[in-house]
């Protein structure tokens, strides 16, 4: 589950476009041996803009053309719960564009901020073990791909989340870090006390919040992180994400197996 090489993606349409079309995209995440593709399907008790319209007819298509190379597609929602009433309201939008798009799963973006959780620690269990329950009963999977440090959110429930997912995939976005081995190491301390798969997401992109300070030192970062990977015996990885990815990552990539 959520084995190999993963690739966020977060706004579709701008993705297909400058690759020149879905098939060209799934050219690309063959060529850069991935596994699986996680795109946004919900914000909140709204549906994003690439389950929508015409954007959303090309995700279908991307969908299955990807399935036909044997590469998985899972969506992912962030949680809001404004009001208790919609942490409900969101498991139940979010498992059935699950399987509106026959997606093999979800991915619970659940992070603290103003512009994610804004519940309780019971609308966190209200919510994960609602969409636990749906996705499973239709044979799909839950992962929580959240902070890769909880403890630094201390307020945010993290691990009621947690527990309804079946992949532990954090953010380890090890840009600003003085390497990626300090920042990954400080990632499976934190998490340390959760039971189930450890699929650490590595930083895609240049810029601030975690991301590296050139093309090159991404591609280098990346390249370390697989290493890693490997070498703490993790069934997969991801990167955040398509669109930001400078090319001498998607290089790295090309140039080198799942694991190195």
């Amino acid at each position: 589950m959520l084995d190999g090489r993963g690739m966020y993606i977060w706004k579709l349409a701008p993705v297909i476009n400058t690759e020149g079309g879905v098939q060209a995209v799934v050219d690309k995440a063959k060529r850069a041996q991935l596994s699986s593709v996680w795109v946004k399907i919900a914000n909140g008790t709204s549906r994003y803009s690439n389950v929508q319209g015409q954007t959303g007819n090309r995700f279908r298509e991307l969908i299955e053309l990807m399935g036909e190379e044997g590469i998985d597609v899972w969506g992912w929602h962030v949680p809001r719960v404004l009001e208790h009433n919609d942490a409900h309201e969101e498991a139940d939008l979010t498992a059935t564009i699950a399987d509106e798009f026959e997606l093999t799963g979800v991915l619970m973006d659940s992070e603290s901020g103003s512009n994610f959780f804004q519940g309780t620690a019971q609308d966190a269990t209200n919510y994960a073990s609602r969409l636990r329950s749906k996705l499973n009963a239709s044979g799909r999977s839950l992962a929580i791909s959240s902070h890769d440090i909880p403890g630094n959110f201390p307020t945010f429930p993290f691990f009621r989340f947690a527990a309804h997912a079946e992949v532990n995939a954090p953010q380890v976005y090890y840009g600003g870090s003085p390497s990626v081995q300090h920042r990954l190491d400080r990632a499976i301390d934190a998490n340390a006390n959760l039971s189930i798969p450890f699929v650490p997401v590595g930083a895609g992109w240049v810029g601030s919040g975690g991301g590296c300070s050139s093309a090159g030192a991404c591609a280098e970062r990346a390249l370390a992180f697989m290493h890693l990977c490997k070498t703490h015996g993790f069934g997969g990885y991801s990167f955040w994400h398509w669109f930001g990815a400078p090319t001498a990552l998607w290089q790295v990539l090309y140039d080198n197996p799942v694991f190195p």
